[in-house]
């Protein structure tokens, strides 16, 4: 079993925490670079929740990842019962803008936040696992 899915398994029995992951503001950045990030993210989301997904199976759950296609925008949702988290990069006037929403993303102030990087996956699938009540709601870090 990997660290990630320890952590996983105390979540779900009650034995862990989940805070907010690490979110950034999110700012241009050129589109190249904008894609790249959210591919590398949502290739390490689809290992985490493979290996979250191998833990719960004992439960009946799972974690859903759906890609959502659009216009400028490249999307995935991450869904637990009733949550969700959804990381998009959106492309428009030639730069790239990241965006964290749903129940991982904590308070939203005006400015738009990100995940700070794919580092902050495994926060962002725990809090979805605890749900919304496990830690204050705040701004990232």
């Amino acid at each position: 079993m990997t660290p990630f899915m320890s952590a996983v398994a105390e979540v779900v029995g009650g034995a862990g925490h989940a805070g907010l992951p690490a979110t950034v503001p999110s700012e241009p950045r050129p589109m190249g670079v904008g894609a790249e990030r959210q591919v590398a993210i949502r290739s390490l989301a689809e290992q985490l929740a493979c290996e979250a997904n191998a833990v719960l199976a004992d439960r009946g759950e799972r974690i859903e990842l759906e890609d959502r296609p659009g216009d400028g925008v490249l999307v995935f949702t991450l869904r637990y019962r009733s949550r969700q988290a959804e990381v998009s990069t959106r492309f428009a006037d030639g730069v790239a803008y990241g965006r964290l929403r749903g129940v991982a993303a904590g308070a939203q102030d005006e400015q738009p936040r990100e995940l700070a990087g794919p580092e902050a996956l495994e926060d962002l699938i725990l809090r979805l696992l605890a749900g919304p009540d496990d830690a204050p709601a705040a701004g990232g870090s």
